[in-house]
């Protein structure tokens, strides 16, 4: 009743059909770990920024798996001077950029803040938007942003209007004074920033992966399910052909 299957062309069939039911199943489990990280993650961000508010100049001395998402409040003084554009940022679907400029918070030593976002047809030179004087501010802490294997790349040396990343390292080589290793986000600031637009709080959002995932997984019960019975079918149907003749 089943000797087709030992056919070439069924055992083509079988191992294509064993491969889509392989990619299934790693895309299911690779969708819910991805799920579980962003709650994780989401769970990281709610607990920190829940936190005590700390002092801006323990800035630089907070540990830096502690640091992140950490709201920081205190005084320090705008450096107009080394301000810079970080490239391609988008804001509520919108292309544009973000202003960072240091903030001098004691005697040599700086952090590099996020003001906020640009729209893209003033994203030429930081100058006419950059604060300038004293400031209280309330920001929450970023890890600084690294180059990974491929993407666009800063130029090691001179001194950049733009960059592509919030590279705390190379923005410090062209500022006069140290700046902390790491960066913040503005949420708000005494006197306000004009003409700019504040980062929105990370987003709470679990994202679409638990319904990838269930997605993926059914397809992959529908397949293992549905292929022994397509099997059976042909059988029965070849069967019933040899009866006929």
């Amino acid at each position: 009743m089943y000797e087709f299957v030992r056919q070439p062309k069924w055992i083509i069939a079988h191992l294509l059909t064993g491969l889509l039911l392989t990619v299934f199943i790693f895309a299911g489990f690779w969708q819910l770990e991805r799920h579980d990280k962003r709650v994780e993650l989401n769970n990281t961000i709610t607990t920190q920024i829940g936190s005590k508010t700390l002092p801006l100049e323990t800035f630089s001395s907070t540990e830096t798996k502690r640091l992140e998402y950490r709201i920081f409040q205190g005084h320090g003084s705008w450096m107009p001077e080394d301000a810079v554009l970080i490239r391609n940022r988008s804001y509520q679907e919108l292309s544009g950029c973000h202003l960072a400029v240091p903030v001098m918070v004691q005697p040599q030593e700086a952090i590099v803040v996020i003001v906020g976002w640009l729209q893209d047809t003033e994203c030429v030179s930081p100058n006419p938007f950059v604060p300038k004087g004293k400031v209280v501010l309330t920001a929450r802490a970023r890890l600084t942003q690294k180059r990974g294997a491929i993407g666009p790349k800063d130029a090691e040396k001179g001194q950049l209007e733009t960059m592509a990343r919030v590279d705390v390292a190379r923005i410090d080589k062209q500022t006069a004074i140290n700046l902390a290793p790491h960066y913040l986000e503005l949420m708000n600031a005494d006197p306000i920033v004009e003409n700019v637009f504040l980062l929105e709080p990370p987003s709470s959002n679990n994202g679409p992966h638990l319904a990838y995932a269930i997605q993926w997984l059914l397809f992959f019960g529908v397949g293992i399910i549905g292929y022994p019975l397509f099997l059976r079918r042909q059988a029965i149907h070849g069967e019933n052909e040899s009866l006929d003749n």
